[in-house]
């Protein structure tokens, strides 16, 4: 059976500390000690949170806690909806009492992405007319957690996979390779993930600002090459 991806938490109190739930501890547990969980809320922000295993085998959210609940004034009713990116890494959605979305950005944020895909486009010089591509500005978040979104109407479409998965290769112009790295697809988007990519960000010095065009040169075996441009 696939292992558990996501899960909720209520608050109930002020608390300094919150409980990941124990089924999914149980399938995630090394990562989360081995890497101090990041929480990536819809307003853009990430949270580094530390999480510690008590002595009876559950694993916490503590040091880093009280100021995330503090910042978003989370209070008795409120609903957190976890969802597991990969490693240590997790979207949450916040609901208020009501069940309310509170920095709900989503569709029209994801549907923003889908417009910076160019296909056919004689516009970008690095682009060929043939290939189909799309662009991503590097933000801040998407360097701390290590991932970043792409449009999820391009993976679809273009990326052999299935239908929550595929596995590409990114290429730079001089030939040098990184993969396999991952490509998660989600309902309303996707992300680039994976140690590969986080060598491909590093190895490149990715900054805030920096464009990456996205070109698939091979569609059998998902290879993209990729072109950017500076920031500054």
């Amino acid at each position: 059976m696939p292992s558990r991806r996501n899960f909720f938490r209520f608050i109930t109190t002020d608390q300094s500390s919150l409980k990941i739930p124990k089924k999914f501890t149980r399938d995630h547990r090394k990562q989360i000690l081995l890497n101090n969980a990041l929480l990536i809320v819809s307003d853009d922000k990430v949270w580094p949170v530390v999480s510690t295993l008590s002595g009876d085998g559950k694993l916490w959210l503590q040091k880093g806690w009280p100021e995330f609940q503090q910042h978003y004034r989370l209070k008795f009713g409120h609903l957190l909806f976890f969802d597991h990116l990969g490693k240590s890494v997790f979207h949450v959605r916040i609901f208020d009492p009501s069940y309310q979305e509170i920095y709900n950005i989503p569709p029209q944020k994801y549907l923003k992405l889908e417009k910076e895909i160019v296909v056919q486009s004689a516009s970008r010089n690095r682009a060929h007319k043939d290939n189909p591509c799309f662009s991503v500005t590097i933000r801040n978040s998407y360097l701390q957690s290590s991932i970043a979104y792409a449009p999820v109407r391009f993976c679809r479409r273009y990326l052999r996979g299935d239908q929550k998965l595929a596995i590409c290769v990114l290429q730079m112009s001089g030939g040098r390779k990184w993969g396999p790295v991952n490509c998660r697809i989600y309902k309303n988007y996707a992300n680039l993930c994976g140690e590969n990519w986080k060598k491909f960000s590093e190895e490149n010095h990715l900054g805030v600002g920096d464009v990456c065009l996205f070109e698939l040169i091979n569609e059998l075996e998902n290879v993209m090459e990729v072109t950017i441009s500076r920031a500054c």
